[in-house]
């Protein structure tokens, strides 16, 4: 006894015949149309295969993967982005040569064009090699391979990829049904050009325009007809028919593929003869792929990032990272403007070169992002350090949240007196308001949110012991902290935080302000922002993001968006899918924004950032901000803004703040005139600097705009100007 006779010996009568009905099912399905019935059928088998046909979930794989593009607002490339990081590149059945159409039909499915999704010939082999004891097999039509290998390359999870390759009777049918539904939606050519897409020509290669490309160095469009037999030789068994590996087996297949195009008069004997005669020619090579934020073909590395780590990790982006990791062909299109980009990018490396550089001996670190107010869209994302994983690159987005590829987040210092000051107006304190001070100073008790006492706050002045009287308007612009400290009280803790949460504002691992970090008592934990006192001077942890994103909502007359790096999805079809929405919203009356911006231009005029501001043309822009800077000068901040474009900096040594602060030797940077500046000490005006070569390349708007004035009878003059 044979062992194909013994395997079908030892096969049960029920099960042979469940075969047989099956397929028989399947075949009188796919003949005769879409929908089966028992009726007339005999058996438990026959109703099952029936009902498992008719209730089978239809995926469609009509969209052949391809690589993505994620562009900038003008269209201009940022990177390619390809599944699984294959390259694939589908091409139209225009553009395949008639050699490669008529080579693969003839050696896969010769009467491609006379059947459909069901080959009953094939069928029928099927079934015999399934009772004679051979693998569990289909009609495998071109049609079917088409579907198997679509659903292979666009499977999202390891179990799909199994189900697309099961060596089960459940696949085939499913193949069939489905593949049944594709030759309704496609005509045989575009069928056709979608299975060359699809297929796989070995040595990680799929589609045959990259084969054409790898292999010979051509386009599919360009193959001839030696080139395209053996191509399509491959397809049958890649491990046995690679050319690289098995030149000899590869020819020997080329050749049968030869003779059988001159069997069905594709071509003539003469010209399968000479195309058999000609050598292998293959020239295998494949080219780097440029793919993601490292290729040499990305530009702005680590506003890409970001745009990657939205898609990655926002549950708005869920559908879109499917797609992109899967079926690809998406155009993602973000809301970066070139001209921010470059200035912020040239500004932070012109200033705080990256390591080793003669320019920044401390080995510090900038990080700048660009906004537009009103809108939420992240306009520029700039790090001073090549973008990578490699010696002397970075990939942590010291701009971003943690989650976001960012890292711990940063101190913001007295840039974040912001929100006491907004929460003063919002209290209807003016301008004029005088507060005397007494530097140091313990300040206190402070209340939290629950009534509870947070404590005092032994707070000094930058500029050391001393007394003074100061208004809202030059306590701000002179960034006084004892005077801050009594305001944050007077205002109240809680109100502050809460303000600073209705801005967007909170941790850079995500936690809110008003929520505590770890335990309570054990090593690293983070209290609440509403226990601590020294909020005002910016002593939480965030992201510049963050902080750039709350200055935007004052250069907005008060309304807040969440930053949004992504403007549209569009998929292969042309089909738009879901994005994150800014959700604008207004969190401060126009007045209090306009009063807020009132003060904090005499910051750039008169105050910690006088020299710090922009002009165009010799002319004095409209302009507002404030500077930060950390204890010790572990921290440097400059957030600030015009009438349309709003933007934060920080500047820090990102081997450790604390450890590393930027004095003596390490507080060194490149001035905007060139020279090298070692003032002893980083400030917030020195991260202003940035910010003032930045917005001097910016695309500042046509016209840049005015601010909003304060009316001369508003309430917030009542006590003066404050100047």
């Amino acid at each position: 006894m044979t062992a194909a006779r013994r395997r079908t010996a030892g096969r049960s009568v029920p099960r042979v015949l469940a075969r047989t009905a099956e397929l028989a099912l399947a075949a009188g399905l796919l003949v005769g149309g879409m929908t089966l019935t028992a009726v007339g059928l005999a058996g438990t088998a026959a109703r099952d295969a029936a009902e498992t046909f008719n209730d089978l979930s239809l995926p469609t794989p009509s969209v052949v993967p391809s690589r993505s593009e994620i562009v900038a607002g003008d269209g201009s490339l940022i990177a390619y982005y390809y599944p699984e990081g294959r390259d694939r590149m589908p091409v139209s059945y225009q553009q395949i040569s008639p050699s490669m159409r008529h080579a693969i039909v003839a050696i896969e499915d010769y009467r491609y064009y006379q059947h459909g999704a069901l080959d009953i010939q094939g069928t029928l082999r099927a079934v015999v090699a399934d009772l004679t004891g051979g693998q569990v097999q289909g009609g495998s039509t071109l049609a079917q391979q088409y579907v198997k290998n679509a659903l292979l390359l666009t499977a999202v999870d390891s179990a799909e990829q199994r189900a697309a390759v099961a060596d089960s009777l459940a696949r085939k049918i499913r193949e069939l049904r489905i593949a049944a539904g594709v030759e309704h939606a496609l005509t045989p050519d575009q069928l056709l050009a979608a299975y060359l897409n699809v297929v796989y020509f070995a040595n990680g290669t799929y589609g045959v325009q990259i084969a054409a490309q790898r292999y010979f160095g051509t386009t599919a469009a360009r193959l001839n007809l030696d080139q395209s037999a053996l191509l399509a030789g491959v397809v049958q068994n890649p491990t046995e028919y690679d050319p690289v590996t098995n030149p000899a087996a590869a020819l020997r297949r080329r050749n049968v593929v030869l003779a059988r195009m001159a069997q069905l008069h594709d071509i003539s004997k003469q010209a399968a003869t000479a195309a058999g005669q000609a050598p292998l020619g293959v020239h295998f090579s494949v080219p780097p792929l440029q793919q993601g934020c490292t290729s040499a073909s990305a530009t702005a590395a680590w506003f890409c990032d970001y745009v990657v780590a939205e898609l990655r990790t926002n549950p708005a982006y869920r559908l879109a990272w499917r797609d992109l990791n899967t079926i690809g062909g998406l155009t993602v299109d973000t809301t970066m403007n070139n001209q921010d980009q470059a200035a912020a990018e040239d500004a932070v490396n012109f200033m705080v070169p990256p390591p080793p550089s003669g320019y920044n001996p401390g080995q510090n670190a900038a990080a700048e992002v660009l906004i537009q107010p009103g809108t939420g869209h992240l306009l520029a994302i700039a790090v001073d350090r090549p973008y990578g994983a490699q010696p002397g690159e970075d990939s942590i987005d010291y701009a971003a949240d943690s989650a976001q590829d960012g890292g711990a987040g940063v101190q913001t210092g007295s840039s974040s007196k912001l929100f006491t000051l907004i929460t003063a107006l919002k209290q209807g304190i003016p301008f004029g308001f005088r507060m005397s001070v007494t530097s140091p100073a313990l300040v206190g008790p402070y209340q939290n949110c629950q009534g509870h006492s947070a404590g005092n706050f032994a707070v000094a002045n930058d500029e050391g012991a001393g007394e003074g009287t100061y208004t809202l308007y030059t306590g701000t612009t002179d960034s006084i902290n004892v005077f801050f400290a009594q305001l944050e009280r007077r205002v109240g803790l809680c109100n502050v935080v809460r303000t600073a949460v209705s801005m967007g504002v909170h941790r850079a691992d995500g936690t809110s302000l008003l929520a505590g970090v770890g335990v309570p008592g054990s090593p690293g934990y983070q209290a609440p922002a509403d226990d601590l006192p020294s909020f005002t001077l910016g002593s939480v942890n965030v992201s510049p993001i963050t902080m750039a994103a709350a200055y935007a909502a004052v250069a907005a007359g008060g309304v807040y968006c969440r930053p949004v790096a992504i403007d549209t999805i569009v998929g292969p079809g042309g089909g738009r899918l879901p994005i994150a929405a800014a959700g604008c919203h207004r969190v401060m009356s126009r007045a209090v924004a306009a009063a807020a911006t009132y003060i904090l231009r005499g910051v750039l005029t008169t105050g910690t950032a006088a020299g710090d501001g922009v002009r165009r043309g010799g002319v004095y822009v409209p302009q507002a901000g404030k500077t930060g800077t950390a204890n010790s000068f572990d921290f440097a901040a400059f957030g600030g803004y015009t009438p349309r474009l709003a933007g934060y900096v920080s500047m820090f040594n990102p081997v450790g703040p604390v450890a590393h602060p930027m004095v003596g030797g390490a507080a060194c940077f490149r001035a905007s005139d060139g020279n090298e500046d070692c003032p002893g000490s980083v400030f917030g005006a020195d991260a202003g600097q940035i910010w003032q070569l930045t917005f001097s390349g910016a695309d500042l708007g046509s016209p840049i705009g005015q601010f909003p004035a304060v009316p001369s009878d508003s309430l917030f003059f009542r006590a003066g100007p404050g100047t």
